[in-house]
Parts: structure tokens; sequence; C-alpha cells
């Protein structure tokens, strides 16, 4: 059973995630204080955070980046009710992993703890040797050939979504809202550019394909081995 360490200050909201979340295997340990959301850490080992920002003695922000400075493999999603783009820039820099507004769907937020705790457990067990591309998730790199490739943010995303779903046809609408960069650019042809790019940085032919193939109306399919 996964375990996961919420800090928050709603009592109505922990009593309805805890109920909620178990139902899927995960087991919710909630605290109201960020000091004592920091003591646990230290005694026991969870799979993720889930972090309020709007907490007493502390800011949520700045929770969060004390935990990446000590546990950088533990994910963190922030969960708040301020809209503040200000407040997700920042939680993105310090390196927060997701970010859902409040008020939300617990179907979702099961979703993308699970899609969390997956990828870090992939990470943890070391990369895929039969691949020639190695995504390190914690820097956001792509290697290959032991070089690190210079993608932007859209382009590291999009790549390593593609690498993750190996074998799998990726539609467009998935790629758009999976994607936190392409969130303000969302468009089919923006998505097409961008794919054309990493194309060219990893050397791939659209016409004989190695690694990303097209699928007709639909998205795309990393294809490599």
């Amino acid at each position: 059973m996964a375990k996961v360490l919420m800090v928050e200050d709603d009592p109505e909201i922990t009593e309805l995630l805890e109920e909620y979340l178990g139902r899927y295997g995960i087991e919710l340990f909630s605290v109201a204080s960020p000091t004592v959301g920091l003591e646990k850490l230290e005694s026991e080992r969870y799979d993720l955070m889930l972090v309020d920002l709007g907490l007493p003695e502390m800011d949520g922000l700045e929770l969060c980046r004390r935990v990446k400075e000590r546990h950088p493999e533990l994910p963190i999603i922030v969960s708040t009710a301020r809209s503040d783009l200000s407040d997700k820039v920042v939680a993105f820099e310090i390196g927060v992993d997701d970010y859902v507004a409040k008020p939300y769907e617990p179907r979702e937020l099961v979703a993308r703890i699970q899609a969390l705790i997956k990828r870090y457990q992939r990470l943890a067990t070391g990369p895929d040797t039969q691949s020639p591309f190695q995504v390190d998730r914690l820097k956001m790199q792509i290697i290959h050939e032991g070089t690190v490739l210079d993608l932007t943010p859209a382009e590291y995303e999009i790549f390593a979504l593609l690498i993750d779903k190996r074998g799998q046809v990726v539609s467009r609408d998935f790629i758009a809202n999976s994607v936190e960069s392409l969130r303000w650019e969302s468009s089919e042809r923006s998505i097409d550019v961008i794919v054309s790019r990493i194309r060219h940085k990893i050397g791939d032919d659209p016409r004989h394909p190695r690694f990303i193939k097209s699928v007709r109306g639909v998205g795309y399919r990393y294809i490599g081995s």
C-alpha cells in the first residue's frame, strides 16, 4: 500500500481524502502543521507528499523547498485554492512535481498520485539499459549515448512522455493535457512543431523513423527499443 503524507489544515478535506484514497490502496497520513510534517519525514518513509499552500507556521512553498532540499527523492503535489500564477511558477522552480487547483475531483488526484509514484519508482530502479535514451526525471534531462540532449521544457516533457508510453499511440489531446509546458499553447500544430524539433535533435527522419512514428490523424508512437 502506498503511503502519502498530507500537510493540510482543513479537517473536512483530510477526512474525505483518507476514505477516498483508501479505496485505491493509498494510505493517507495527515498533519496540519508543517513542522510536524518535517518531523514525520525524518522518522517515517513515505511514497509521496501532498501539500496545501495556506498553512499555519510556514507557507506551503517554503515547506516544499525544505522538503526537496532534504528529500529530493520524494515526489510532491501541491494542492491549493490560491490562483496566483507566481505561486505555480515558484513551486515548479523549487522542484514540486505537480500542482492541483482546488476544488478538484478526487479521482483526478488519485491518478496523479499513482502516476508520480510509479515514475519515481522507475527512476529508483535505475535506467533502462535497453533504451538508447535515458530519462533522468529528477534533473529533467534525457541522455543519448552519454550526451545530455539540448531540449526545451516542452520538448523534454513530450519526449519523456512518448518514451514512457513506448509502443503505445499517444494522441495529441493526451499530450496537450499531460504536458505542463503546453498548458498555454496546446494546439495540434504547436505539438507537431515541437515533435519536429525533437526529431531534428535526435537525428530521426520522419519518412523512415527509428524512434518517433507519426500515427495519421491521431498523434505519435515511440518505437525505439
